[in-house]
Order: C-alpha cells, then structure tokens, then sequence
C-alpha cells in the first residue's frame, strides 16, 4: 500500500496534528545562537525579577512543608486511627517540618485512647506551639476516661485559651461517671458559656443514676436549650428503673420531640420487668415509630418469663420485623423453662434464622436433665453438622448429664472427644468430674483429681470445686475429716471458704447432733469475715428449722450474730 502524508500525521496532546514536515523544523522557540545567550549574560539584572523569584522560591518552600505538614498528618491519623500509637510517634520524630497545633491534638488523642495518659501528658507539656481548646479538651477527655479528675481539674484552672461547651460537658461526664455530682452540679453553675443539650443530658443521667429523679425532671423544665429524644430517652430509664412507671407514660405524652425506638424499647422493658404485660402490649400497638426487634424481644421475653407462652408465640407470628435468633433463643427458653421440651424442638425445627450455640445449649440442658442422653447426643451431632462449633458451656452441658446417666468412666471418655475436637476444658468441666467422683463414693479419686487440675490440666480449682469436695466428705459421714479440710484451705490450697462452705458442713453437724460444734463453727466463720447476708442466713436457719435439727443454743446464737451484722449493714 502507498504511504500518503496524511498517514504519517500524528496527534500531539499539547499541539493538535503534527504533519512530518513540521516536526523536522524546530519548535522550541527559546532555543538561542551563542552570540545571543552571551549578550543576554551580560545585561544588567533586574532587581524587581530577583525579588520575584526569591518570593517564588518562598512560595514553593512553604507549599512543600505545608504538603509535608499534611501528609505527615494524615500519616498519623491513620496510625491512631488503627491504635498504633507507636507507629505515629515515629512518624511525628520523622517529620522534617515543626509540628503545629493539629498534629499534636492528633497524637494527643492516639496517646490517650492507648491509655498512655502519661505519654500525652508529657508530650502536652514539650508543645513547641500553644495548645488550642481542641488539645486541652482532648488531654482532658484522657484523663476523665482514666478516673484522673483532680488532675482534669487542674488541667482546667490553668487553661490558657477560654474552654468551650466541648470542656465542660467532657468534665461533667467525668464527674457523673465518678459519682461526684455535687462537684458537677458546681461546674455547671459555674459555666461561662451557655450548656448545650449535650451538656444537659449529662446531668440528667448523673442525677438518674443517683436517684434523685425528682431534681432531674426539674433540670428538664428550666433548661434553656430545647431537650432532645436522648434527653426524655434518659428520663425514662430513669423513671423506669425507679418503678416509677405512670410518670414515665405522662412524660412519654409530654415530649416536644417525636419519640424514637429507643424511647418506646426503653417504656416497654420497665412495663414487662413490672410485669405490666397488657400496657406494654398496648404501647406497642400506639407506637408513632415503627418497632424493631429488640421492642418484640422485649416484649418476649416478659411474655415467656410470667409462661404467657401462648401469647408470646402469637406475637412471634405478627411481627412485621424478621426474628433475629435471639427472638427464638428467647421463646426456646420460655418453652424450656415450661418443660415444653417438644415445642421447643419443633421450634427449632421452623427457625427462620440459623441457630446458634445458645439455641442448641438451651435444648442440651433440658435433655440431659431430664436423662434424655440419646436424644442429646443426635441433637449435637446435628450442630456439628450444621458448621456451628460447640462451645465449652455446651459441652460441660453433656459432660455432667453423662456423669450422672452413665458414670464417671463415660465422662472421662467423652472429655478426651471434647480435647480432640480443639475445645480445652475449663474449671467447669472438672468440677462436674470431681462431682461426679464424690457421688459415686470415690472421695479420694476426686481429691486426687483436685490435686492434679492445676499442674496436669493447667486449670486451677475454685471454691465451687472445694465445696463439692466438703459436701462429699459429708455424705460420706467425714466430718472431722471436712473441718481439718476447711481450715486448711486457704494455707494448703490458697482459696478461702466462703458461706456455702461452712453451711454444708454446719447442716451436717447438726445433723448429726453435734451442737457445740456447729455452733463454734457458726462462730468462727464470722471471726474469718465470712459473714452471709441476711437472705442467705434466713435460708440456712430456715433449714435448720424445718430439717427439726437446730438447737435453742445454736438459733439464740444466730440470733445475736444476726443482730450485729445488721447493726454493721451487713
């Protein structure tokens, strides 16, 4: 083919269409002969050019350093953004540039969100540029966080700039955290800038939280912002968790704001947990917001903790929100708890959701209680089959049905399954051994099992572990045996008795008729600082009393000890 000349045509981004003609001839126009450049060199130099280009070279100075400013910068947000907070003091000693007052509030914030309050205080103090509200606000957000308020407070005094809304309302938090209300009411009257609602709310949840409820809706009626739904919203847990429900309902109709779901969820957990189930209902019904899931589960739950199961499965089939699996773990507990093991299967069976280790652990429990071994056994291998990885509650679950359905040996071997599916035993798993052991009448073989816990299966025993070797020495009439094992507890084995453990051995004295020494040990247990709360000590009388076994001198003794641990608020 002929090459033409528009072939050979080319496009210049700068220039448009170059023909081969052009592009031969020379296009830097600057370009000059010997003779020109040499009279150019010498021709007097303008000062005003010199001028400009220093201010040019100036110019771009600044611009690289502010690039290297920002860049370096934004390096550290990143770094404490990712709480490697050692990788952005490397970055701030790298910087080729001074630092400015943004760069230190950033690394200031990564330093206290590390909980490193003495780096950040220590870098506050070198600042080569004055500190702005941001810095002082940040340092002290640390130090409230980390429970330093007297140091906050300091820092505060001897503030350099004004402190703004951010300052105080930061402080206020901190001092209603810390249960020191009356300092924060005392910073808020001393404010020099107007409170915003966040400051506000602050206050309201201090006085909520202390139970001054009454002064917390006053604040409401003289504040000068107007109140937003986390505001009423706080108020009404308040109110709520006082019992103090009729109020709640008359704030809920005097709000200036659209309620939101918080609100409603927050009305409707004080109604059920008052077991005011029909008014909970009806709110859920006149709710001017859609409910979400947790308003069902809520509701599900008072529904299934007072056995309105039936209820309950109904309003599971009116949601308009999908079920999560805690809604079914709920009802499958209800259903449980009722002993509605076939309901709860067959639930389990039309769940809209996955299960997970909380749903298959509920059922678990109820079929090994019940010595429904077989059963239990298909129902895990089905969860394993589903890819849900039982957990060690769920396991400990089995493990202690086989120990009482099939013996100690059984459980030994289902242990070693329980290893060799990755899963490592915890405490639990060896007291439902050591329990196990000592109801078989095999004391020494559980004490030797104790023994071992710690240096054989790197687990060390608890006091629960130590009680149920105390109730095994008393089955088996050991009582002497029991006392010489308490009270070389806390040398031998580090672990101190507590109550459960001087009353299974004091049921077991007198039991037996030996008043003097359930009596001493009655005695010395509130000598060791073991001394129950009145519940626990009526409920040991009590059963003392019915069993027809506790001597006048034992009762009147408890009756004085009784009365001088209610003298101490015990």
């Amino acid at each position: 083919m002929e090459t033409t000349l528009l072939s050979l045509q080319w496009t210049s981004p700068r220039r448009g269409i170059i023909s081969p003609f052009q592009s031969l001839q020379p296009t830097n126009t600057n370009l000059k002969t010997k003779r020109e450049r040499s009279i150019s060199r010498s021709r007097p130099t303008n000062p005003t050019n010199k001028i400009t280009a220093a201010k040019r070279r100036a110019r771009r100075n600044d611009e690289k350093e502010e690039m290297e400013s920002r860049f370096r910068r934004l390096e550290q947000m990143g770094c404490c953004k990712d709480r490697n907070v050692d990788k952005a003091l490397q970055v701030f000693d790298r910087m080729k540039v001074a630092p400015d007052v943004f760069t230190y509030s950033i690394l200031l914030k990564g330093l206290c969100d590390a909980g490193k309050l003495d780096r950040a205080v220590q870098l506050f103090d070198g600042m080569k540029v004055a500190p702005n509200v941001v810095s002082y606000s940040t340092l002290l957000k640390g130090l409230c966080d980390s429970g330093q308020l007297d140091r906050a407070l300091e820092l505060l005094d001897r503030m350099k700039v004004a402190p703004n809304v951010v300052t105080y309302s930061t402080l206020l938090n901190g001092l209603c955290e810390s249960g020191k209300l009356d300092r924060a009411l005392q910073l808020f009257d001393e404010m020099d800038v107007t409170p915003n609602v966040v400051s506000y709310s602050t206050l309201l949840k201090g006085l909520c939280d202390s139970g001054k409820l009454d002064k917390a809706l006053e604040l409401l009626d003289c504040m000068k912002v107007a109140p937003d739904v986390v505001a009423y919203s706080i108020l009404m847990k308040g109110l709520c968790d006082s019992k103090r429900l009729d109020r709640a309902m008359e704030l809920l109709d005097q709000m200036k704001v659209v309620p939101n779901v918080v609100t409603y969820n927050t009305l409707l957990k004080g109604l059920c947990d008052s077991e005011k189930l029909d008014r909970a209902l009806e709110l859920l019904d006149h709710m001017k917001v859609a409910p979400d899931v947790m308003s069902y589960n809520t509701l599900l739950k008072g529904l299934c903790d007072s056995k309105n199961l039936d209820r309950a499965l109904q309003l599971l089939d009116r949601m308009i929100v999908g079920p999560d699996v805690v809604t079914y773990n709920t009802l499958l507990k209800g259903l449980c708890d009722s002993g509605k093991l076939d309901r709860a299967l067959n639930l389990l069976d039309r769940m809209e959701v996955a299960p997970n280790v909380v749903s298959y652990s509920t059922l678990l429990k109820v079929l090994c209680d019940s010595r429904n071994l077989d059963k239990a056994m298909v129902l895990l291998g089905r969860q394993l089959k589903s890819g849900c990885c039982p957990d060690i509650v769920t396991y400990n679950i089995l493990l202690k049905g086989i120990c009482e359905g099939r013996g100690v040996e059984k459980a030994s071997e289902f242990l070693d399954e329980i290893r060799r599916r990755g899963c490592n035993p915890d405490v639990v798993t060896y007291n439902a051994l050591v329990e196990g052991l000592c109801k078989e009448g095999r004391l020494d073989d559980a004490i030797k099992l104790m023994k071992e816990m710690p240096s054989t299966h790197g687990c060390n025993p608890h006091v629960v572990t130590y009680n149920i070797l105390v109730e095994g020495y008393c089955m088996e009439g050991r009582l002497d045996d029991a006392i010489k094992f308490v009270k070389e507890m806390p040398s031998t084995y580090g672990c101190q008795p507590n109550v459960i453990t001087y009353y299974t051995i004091i049921k077991s004295l007198c039991h037996t008729g030996r008043w003097m020494d359930a009596e001493k040990l009655l005695v010395d247990m509130t000598g060791k600082g073991c001394s129950p709360d009145v519940v626990t000590f009526n409920r040991m009388i009590n059963s003392l009393c019915k069993l027809g076994i506790a001597s006048e001198g034992l009762i009147e003794e408890a009756r004085k000890l009784l009365n001088s641990w209610v003298l101490r608020d015990v």
